[in-house]
């Protein structure tokens, strides 16, 4: 995160990015591995830093946040914007769209995802069927079948969440994976088959969404 592009580190241009959206007080920055270097890096940007001591996973950040948000006794934001660190090339415009969808949608969940053209090295978004919003999971490189493989769609590790509906399931993680790590996309399969077409919430939104690229004048 630390690492520069551009003149100023990764984090800074994905605050930059956030900062586009919601006001810099409502954007928080958990800190882990060198977590003293981070916050001098950005701490001038206005951020709120949630300190994540022992690093056991996407999901156990989200955890973290969780046990954070609740100890500091104001209301929890209703949405959550989910952002990584060292991912400084995301356009405000992609991240808004992203945003509109997952309101319209009155999802629990929406993925940031793509289809390049070679998926090696990402994990992959397995549907329920093509071209429908249900995901059945979202699986690491390293964990995939021979045919799973073969699943185009990435993961870009990017997520909008009703945050009330992310809390509710993230006791439902695990660390029985390649990693032994609690991973936030673990979450993505918890609301159905049990959400229904008059349930509060979609199981997830339909994801691969991006911004127009603007004309060269």
């Amino acid at each position: 995160m630390l690492h520069e592009v551009g003149g100023r580190a990764l984090l800074l241009h994905v605050i930059a990015a956030a900062e586009k959206l919601v006001p810099i007080n409502q954007i928080y920055c958990i800190v882990g591995h060198q977590a003293e270097r981070v916050q001098a890096a950005v701490a001038a940007t206005g951020v709120s830093f949630v300190p994540q001591p022992d690093q056991r996973g996407t999901g156990h950040a989200m955890q973290v946040l969780k046990a954070w948000l609740e100890l500091s006794g104001g209301p929890l934001p209703k949405h959550l914007l989910v952002l990584s660190g060292d991912v400084p090339l995301m356009r405000p415009e992609t991240l808004s769209a992203l945003c509109e969808l997952h309101l319209k949608e009155r999802a629990a969940m929406s993925i940031l995802t793509a289809l390049p053209e070679n998926p090696t090295g990402y994990g992959r978004v397995l549907r329920l069927a093509p071209g429908q919003p249900e995901v059945l999971a979202i699986v690491e490189q390293k964990s995939l079948t021979p045919a799973q493989l073969a699943t185009p769609e990435i993961n870009s590790g990017i997520y909008c969440f009703e945050t009330a509906a992310l809390f509710s399931k993230l006791d439902l993680l695990s660390t029985d994976n390649a990693h032994g790590e609690f991973y936030l996309t673990d979450v993505a399969p918890c609301w159905w088959p049990t959400a229904s077409a008059s349930s509060r919430y979609r199981p997830a939104a339909w994801t691969r969404c991006w911004a127009p690229t603007p004309s060269p004048r």
